[in-house]
This record gives structure tokens, sequence and C-alpha cells, in this order.
């Protein structure tokens, strides 16, 4: 679930990756295993949109 600069996330996911830890502060400081499962569908979801663009990338790049 470590977030680092080499991660594929956009302005969006980082805004609600944001709000879902800003709820977890405030609410103690911990976050529960539902909100890092949802981080971690936003990293996923941020990676596989990332490898599809790679691909269509080097597709366009073979022709």
């Amino acid at each position: 679930m470590r977030i680092t600069d080499k991660d594929a996330i956009n302005h969006t996911e980082a805004a609600r990756i944001a709000g879902t830890v800003l709820v977890a502060v405030l609410r103690g400081g911990n976050l529960s295993a539902r909100q890092k499962r949802k981080i971690d569908r936003i990293i996923a979801g941020a990676e596989e949109r990332e490898a599809a663009l790679a691909k269509e990338k080097a597709k366009k790049a073979k022709k």
C-alpha cells in the first residue's frame, strides 16, 4: 500500500487517496482495513491504466 513518486497516479486519484486519509486522520489517525483496500484499489486501477497506455504507445511505435 506504500505510495511512491514512481506510482502512476493522476491528480484525481491522488485527491481520492487524500480524502480517504483525511477521513482516517479525523477519526483518530488510523486507516481501517476498508480504507486500506480502497487505496489499494485506486492504485491498482492506476497501474492498469498506465499499463494499457504503455501497451498502446508500444503498438503505435511499432507501426
